[in-house]
Formats: structure tokens, C-alpha cells, sequence
């Protein structure tokens, strides 16, 4: 078989990207300028750019779900995906996953625009091309971190391949990328100058199933970087660094954790469990009806990428739906009318169907992503009289029901992955950041920096100034004891007493017990005290309780999981000790590496199926590596048990046995990553 070369691969991106003003997309926006009827207008539009962003799109959710540990392949699953789910390597071009073209095609366009932009020209007084071209300039930087992410080790080229001559000249082993120095590659370009630079004003536009803000397809800068830093965790410098570009983001954006549950009601018991609502304080829904991962407003996600209902109007993203288990259809209709001044008008209407089948999943929910859940104890605490009254519920935990669809047929159970068809309604969007994950990756971030405690408040408290810890004295007297171990006595026949203080954490609005010392408080880098943390709360609350609301002078604005004394359904010392782990006696280097755990858990409960989850543990792996901690083996476990269920209360398996095969090709952490086809200037 003849070994395809990178040079042919980046040879058609050339002849794709020149080629590609001629396609036509669904993409009708409002620049203020003026209107791109079609995408491709100008190979230099941003639109234009983003058409070729949503030939990598689906393999951003189906590349990251299928290697992990949460979703397992069925009998339907083609050979090429099941080749890939079970590291078989397949070659690049092998099928439509696999081709590292698509990603160097969003590079050269982006390489192009930024050679030919001329960002000084200026409209009233404003640089008007800035806005788009730092957008540019943040697409390229988000490519290159997926093509490091999945292929570890690329070319960078920052300069427009014009013709096969800059391509046949170009340095290869002087222009290689990977996690270790990509952040400086992009640095060297200047991607901080944009850090700050307003977004493009594009309005909105309508494709085909809806009206979706265009606000919605811009990547913001400061998460890329705070990425490309936790990517590399080289020190604890870099774990700062990321953790300040995610607050930084947060704060400017007034981005506080949106107050939304899963409730699990008990008074709905059926004979198939607990039923489900969701609640909000401010009428957005997780899950349902509108699902939070697919949401077409800045209440959650972040950044989507766009496409269309209908192939009339240009690309269609389904096939994320169509591996777990979806068919989604859609039809346009037009009706031609008149306006008051007879000019002529047409208004479209479409219909989407989702419809769930057992004989299309190609992944379904492993059983380790849903015994994870199942361990999970959801607490609802009810009000009587004054006195709240704690109710624990053997549900698990509740985003779980909202993420995990069940089909039956012939009496036998489906699950399907449900959160892109979340209550059947389909959006045709690519979500690849939202708010929650953000919070999550920061707290990976200060954990990492040395704050352990505190990134276990982002998931238990929320980080606030309610729930700021205070540091009070608290006085130990110990008797004085001899070397035989008898007490000791002065001349007066007084029992000799060792009086010392010692300095611990306790959250004064919730009386929460931490057993840490000042150090950590005292020498926290990041400032949690300004009002736009107010409505800050804990992740795990989320999925797994809720309580009454609290309008109580200095109280958290609710009273849930996290607070109330609780100290054995989420507790900080509880759940290290599960891992064997004694705050009081562990080492610092211990205590990160099992509060990362917990966060490794929460992301697979709060994140499932949305197309992380490699990725999240090839990263954290490697900072388990570099703190000399078997990252390597703990990757390996991880996805080879991904068809693993254990018991709640004493973790024996209770379901199926690790993948011995796929266990051992993982301890090579070259099959963490594609092989790129060979660079050859023959």
C-alpha cells in the first residue's frame, strides 16, 4: 500500500481552499458594512472561514467521544469508527474522521486573510477589520490546538501556501509543534494583542431551523490561551497562567455559574424510577426541552459552530446524532408574498424531526460513565417550618437522565447518548465551549497551581463572597505524655498540658470544615469577593441537589448540597479518603492528585458525550506524568475499563472486565495520538 504524504495532504488543502469561494453556505448575516449573501463571497471572509470549520466539526464531538471512557461501541458500528474506539490506528484518509487536510485547509484560509487583512484601514474613527481578523486569528490558533490534541506532534505554517513551491521549501523539522511549545508558536504571533478586542457586530442569522446569535460562532481569545496553557502544564506557572485567562474570561463576561438543576422528584416514582424536572432561577432549563449543551443563546454555550437544516442552504452537521442513535430530518418551505410597497417577498418554514431507533446506535453510554452516576447520592433538602430536613435519594445522579434517552423494542433497553437530540429538538449546531466546562477546567487549573482546596469549593460551595473562607484559631490541648506513654505530672502533681493553636479553614456562611491550613488561603491568586460572583454555587449541585432558596443576609442565594453541615453526601475529606487519602496526614502533591480526580469525575458527569473526554484525559494524564504521579497507567485503566461497573460501597466489579488489549496499547502514549501521513517532498 502506497504511504500517503503530509505534502499531498496540504496540496489539496491549497486546491480546496482556492476552490472553495465557488461553494455556496447557509450563512446570511449582517456585517454593518455590508451583507455576505454567501459565505464564500471573498475567500477572506470570515464566513468563508468558518465554511471549512465545519468540515472538522463532527470529529471535534466524534473523535473526542469514542476514545474515552464513556461511551462504548455496539454491533452497528462501522469499521472504521469501531477501528478507531479500539486504537487500531487506522491510516489518515482512511475515512472521513481521519483526514488532517480539513484541519490545515482552516489554516491556510486563515493564513491566507491574515496576510492580505488590512486591519488599519479605518470607518468613523474605528479599525472596522480588527474585530474579524483577531476572530481569524483565534480560529487558527483553535485548529492548531486540535491537531496537536489528536495528532501530538504537527507542522506549523503561518504563512499562505500560495503554490507548491512554499510547501516543498518549508523547514519541516525546524517547524514542529506539539503541547510543549504551541502556546509559544502562537505567542510569537501576537494572539495576546486580541485578547480584548470587541467581537465582530454580525447580528444574527437563521439556518433553517432557527434564529441563532452570530455572537455564538466567535471564539473568545482568552479561553484558546488559558487552554494552550493548561494543554502544556509544564509548572505550576502555567497552571497560574491558564487558571488567570479562565477568570479573567469569566469576570469580563459576568459568566457566575447559572443557577440551574436537574431535579429528581420523588413523589413521581415509577416503576422504571425517579422522573425528572428542571428548575432555574432565571427560566433556563438544563435539559428537556432546550438542553443546556445545545443551547442557541449566551446563557451557557459559548461557542458553536453553525450549520444548516437543510442542504438547500448548505452544510448539514447530523452525524454526531446519527452515531448515537438519531434520525434527524428536516424540510423548507417558501411562500413568495408582497410587502406594503409591493415589492416582492418570500418567507421560509421548515419542520425538523428527531426520531430515537435501537438499530442505528453505533456508541452507546459505557457502563463505567453510567456506574460513575449511579454512585452519586442526590440530596434535596425540603423546608419545615425553619428547620430544613435532608432527603437522599437513591437516584444518582440526575444529569444523567437528561443525558441518557431509553429505547425499547421486543422488551430489550437502548440507551442512546441523548444530549445533542436533548427532548428531540435538534439545533444542527456544534457546541465547542459553554460556561460550566470553563469553571471546571479552572478549577482543574488552580489545582494543579497548588489551591486544592479551592478548586474542590468550585464543585462543592462555588466560589463567592459568601462562601469566602475565613480563618479562625482554634486551641488543641493534648496531655503530656512520657516515653512509656504515661502522663506526665509537674512538682505540684498538676497533669502536664500541651497547649498549641493551630490555624483551619471554615466557611463561614455555610460552617463547612476544611483541613487545610492558612497557606493556601492566604496565597490565593484569584479574587472571588466582587459582586459579579454573587450567584456562584457548586457544579455538583447541578446533578446531584438543590434546597430551598435563601434571601438570609450573607447566606449563598441557595441552600443546596454544599451547604447545610453536610458532611457525607459531597465532602471534601470524605471523598479523598475514598481514594485512601487522609487530608490530615497526605502530602500536598496526594491531596492535588485525588481532588483531581474528583474533578476528572465531575467533568465526565457534567461534559458527557459533548466531545471532551479524550482530550481531558490525555491532559490530565500528562500532568499526572509530570508530577511523576503514573499518568500513563491511569489513561490506560481508565478507557480500557470504560465497559467496568463497580459497586457503590465496597467498588468491586459487579459488570464486565478491562479491555486487556486496549490496556496495553495505551501505556505506548504514541496510540494516544493519530499517525499524520509522511512529510515527503519527492
Amino acid at each position: 500500500m502506497k504511504k500517503k504524504s503530509i505534502i499531498g495532504m496540504l496540496s489539496l488543502s491549497l486546491l480546496v481552499g482556492m476552490s472553495s469561494t465557488s461553494c455556496e453556505d447557509m450563512l446570511s448575516v449582517d456585517t454593518g458594512d455590508k451583507t455576505y449573501v454567501n459565505a464564500n463571497d471573498t475567500l477572506y471572509s470570515y464566513w468563508g472561514i468558518m465554511k471549512s470549520v465545519q468540515d472538522i466539526a463532527e470529529r471535534y464531538v466524534i473523535l473526542g467521544e469514542i476514545r474515552g471512557d464513556l461511551v462504548v461501541p455496539t454491533s452497528y458500528t462501522t469499521d472504521t469508527l469501531s477501528a478507531i474506539a479500539n486504537f487500531e490506528n487506522p491510516e489518515d484518509g482512511s475515512c472521513s474522521m481521519l483526514n488532517i487536510r480539513d484541519y490545515y485547509n482552516v489554516i491556510n484560509n486563515c493564513n491566507l486573510y491574515i496576510h492580505n487583512a488590512d486591519t488599519s484601514q479605518v470607518k468613523s474613527n474605528i479599525k472596522y477589520m480588527l474585530p474579524e481578523y483577531a476572530q481569524v486569528q483565534a480560529i487558527r490558533a483553535w485548529t492548531y490546538l486540535q491537531l496537536v490534541q489528536n495528532y501530538g506532534e504537527v507542522p506549523f505554517i503561518s504563512d499562505p501556501i500560495s503554490s507548491l513551491d512554499v510547501i516543498k521549501n518549508f523547514d519541516y523539522n525546524a517547524n514542529l509543534v506539539n503541547k510543549d511549545n504551541l502556546v509559544d508558536k502562537l505567542l510569537d504571533l501576537g494572539l495576546t494583542r486580541y485578547i480584548d478586542t470587541e467581537y465582530p457586530n454580525y447580528g444574527s442569522y437563521d439556518n433553517g431551523a432557527r434564529a441563532i446569535s452570530a455572537s455564538l460562532s466567535f471564539i473568545p481569545v482568552r479561553l484558546v490561551l488559558g487552554d494552550l496553557y493548561l494543554l502544556r502544564g509544564r509548572d505550576v506557572n502555567d497552571y497560574k497562567t491558564a487558571a488567570q485567562y479562565y477568570y479573567d474570561y469569566l469576570k469580563t463576561t459576568s459568566s457566575s455559574l447559572p443557577m440551574d438543576y436537574v431535579m429528581a422528584n420523588k413523589s413521581r416514582l415509577s416503576s422504571t424510577g425517579f422522573s425528572i424536572t428542571a428548575i432555574s432561577s432565571s427560566g433556563v432549563y438544563w435539559g428537556e426541552y432546550s438542553g443546556v449543551y445545545t443551547k442557541t443563546t449566551d446563557s451557557e454555550v459559548i461557542t458553536s459552530i453553525p450549520s444548516s437544516a437543510n442542504k438547500q442552504f448548505g452544510t448539514m452537521l447530523t452525524r454526531v446524532s446519527d452515531i448515537f442513535g438519531y434520525i434527524t430530518t428536516s424540510s423548507q418551505s417558501s411562500e413568495v408574498g408582497s410587502d406594503e410597497n409591493g415589492d416582492e417577498t418570500v418567507s421560509t418554514s421548515g419542520a425538523i424531526s428527531v426520531v430515537p431507533t435501537y438499530d442505528k446506535i453505533q456508541f452507546t453510554p459505557s457502563d463505567a460513565y453510567q456506574g460513575l452516576s449511579d454512585e452519586q447520592t442526590y440530596v434535596y433538602y425540603s423546608q419545615v417550618g425553619s428547620t430544613p430536613r435532608r432527603e437522599d435519594y437513591t437516584c444518582g445522579d440526575a444529569r444523567m437522565m437528561l443525558s441518557v434517552s431509553e429505547v425499547r423494542h421486543e422488551g430489550i433497553a437502548y440507551n442512546l447518548c441523548s444530549k445533542a437530540a436533548s427532548g428531540y429538538t435538534f439545533y444542527y449546531t456544534i457546541p465547542t465551549y459553554r460556561k460550566c466546562y470553563i469553571w471546571l477546567k479552572l478549577a482543574e487549573a488552580i489545582n494543579r497551581a497548588g489551591f486544592p482546596q479551592h478548586a474542590f469549593a468550585i464543585l462543592k460551595d462555588g466560589l463567592s463572597r459568601a462562601n469566602t473562607p475565613s480563618i479562625v484559631s482554634v486551641m488543641h490541648v493534648e496531655n503530656v505524655l512520657d516515653e512509656n506513654g504515661d502522663q506526665k505530672y509537674d512538682e505540684e502533681g498538676n497533669a502536664l498540658k500541651d497547649t498549641t493553636y493551630t490555624r483551619e479553614m471554615r466557611y463561614n456562611a455555610q460552617g463547612a470544615l476544611y483541613y487545610v491550613d492558612s497557606l493556601e488561603y492566604k496565597s490565593f491568586f484569584l479574587d472571588f469577593s466582587d459582586d459579579v460572583w454573587t450567584q456562584n454555587y457548586g457544579i455538583h449541585a447541578r446533578g446531584c441537589g438543590f434546597g430551598r432558596w435563601s434571601t438570609g443576609e450573607g447566606q449563598s442565594p441557595i441552600t443546596n448540597i454544599t451547604g447545610l453541615n453536610d458532611t457525607t453526601a459531597y465532602a471534601y475529606d470524605v471523598l479523598l479518603a475514598a481514594q485512601d487519602v487522609d487530608v490530615k496526614t497526605a502530602s500536598k502533591d496526594e491531596i492535588i492528585n485525588a481532588v483531581e480526580n474528583i474533578i476528572i469525575d465531575e467533568l465526565a458527569l457534567e461534559t458527557s458525550f459533548e466531545g471532551n473526554r479524550f482530550a481531558d484525559l490525555v491532559r490530565v494524564a500528562n500532568h499526572k506524568n509530570v508530577a511523576g504521579q503514573k499518568g500513563t497507567e491511569w489513561l490506560a485503566n481508565k478507557v480500557a475499563s470504560r465497559g467496568v461497573r463497580t459497586d457503590k460501597e465496597d467498588h468491586t466489579i459487579v459488570i464486565g472486565t478491562r479491555d486487556e488489549a486496549i490496556y496495553s496499547k495505551l501505556l505506548d502514549t504514541k496510540n494516544w495520538y493519530f499517525t499524520k501521513p509522511a512529510w515527503n517532498v519527492k
